[in-house]
């Protein structure tokens, strides 16, 4: 049985965002490894300290929900600030993780978050990341109109808002470790940073295994910024990360991303036009290559009937010259 987010704010909305967040803090519990072929920069931390960095998250955005709700935020407020408030989000995460863990900076600051592949993918989805989602939490779902997604007003599913928290919470943690991996200090100061602070994994045990890491990271993020967002942002859909009982997962779910075209980057459209070309060309292709396969297959079949018609006459002839 399905059963569906509450649509207005009130106690049935305050126990079904309560018992959301208590599920996914029984899940930080869960394997957290990553089963996806996909790169995550916390695939390189081992699992207390992810799992500590997601509590973290999780712990700032109660704290801002509490605090939209006494200042009496109101929805069109969200609307207009909601890239603000994520980057604020992060921004307090990240501090809160270098103070509980004691990390040094490696040279870079807060600041510079800005600059890594990773946040400018992110900032182009913080809409789908985070507004859509404080909106269900705060006011209900039928406070949404932006109409991102194919659910009715009143009929969004918990299991729905489910997956947009763990997707938050997972791409926060990544992006905050982004900014650890991705400085500008060498690979040595990297791998004695890492170990130094015991927040490694044991199988990167040397300056090379973490610097492959790191070098695999940059070419995953720039795959994805480049190539892979255009094109679901392209077909409609999103990408969401979830938590799982065997581990980290990736799945793509339906979003209306029309608006999103117009913000792209010039190689971002690019690739856009690309898949334009490849869905117009290929079919005439592919209509082309059958048709000349069916006049070859004719041809063929002639050639060897009528090579069997006249090589069956010259034996008959043969036959009866004997």
């Amino acid at each position: 049985m399905i059963t569906y987010w509450p649509t207005t704010p009130g106690t049935q909305l305050n126990n079904q965002v309560s018992n959301l967040f208590k599920k996914i803090y029984i899940k930080l519990n869960f394997n957290l490894y990553n089963k996806t072929s996909h790169i995550l920069s916390i695939d390189i931390v081992n699992a207390s300290v992810k799992q500590e960095l997601f509590k973290i998250i999780l712990l700032e955005l109660e704290i801002l929900i509490l605090d939209i709700t006494e200042l009496d935020v109101h929805i069109a407020d969200i609307y207009l600030l909601n890239k603000r408030i994520l980057v604020d989000l992060i921004n307090k995460s990240l501090l809160n993780f270098q103070q509980i863990f004691k990390l040094e900076t490696l040279g870079t600051n807060v600041s510079q978050l800005t600059q890594l592949m990773a946040y400018k993918r992110i900032s182009l989805e913080h809409k789908l990341l985070l507004q859509n989602l404080l909106i269900y939490l705060i006011f209900g779902s039928s406070a949404d109109k932006t109409k991102t997604y194919m659910f009715p007003p009143d009929r969004i599913p918990v299991q729905h808002v489910e997956i947009l928290l763990d997707n938050l919470v997972i791409q926060l943690a990544d992006l905050i470790f982004n900014r650890f991996i991705n400085t500008d200090s060498s690979i040595i100061d990297l791998f004695k940073f890492l170990k130094s602070n015991k927040i490694c994994r044991n199988t990167y045990v040397s300056a090379r295994s973490i610097a492959t890491f790191k070098n695999n990271l940059v070419w995953n993020n720039y795959l994805l910024y480049y190539f892979h967002q255009p094109r679901i942002i392209y077909n409609n859909r999103y990408q969401v990360w979830i938590f799982s009982t065997k581990g980290l997962h990736c799945q793509y779910i339906y979003a209306y991303r029309e608006n999103e075209l117009a913000l792209l980057s010039g190689f971002q459209v690019l690739i856009i036009v690309l898949l334009e070309l490849q869905d117009f060309v290929l079919p005439k292709i592919r209509s082309v290559f059958l048709l000349f396969g069916r006049v070859w297959i004719y041809l063929v079949r002639y050639v060897i009937t009528n090579s069997l018609k006249v090589l069956l006459k010259s034996i008959a002839i043969i036959i009866r010259t004997k």
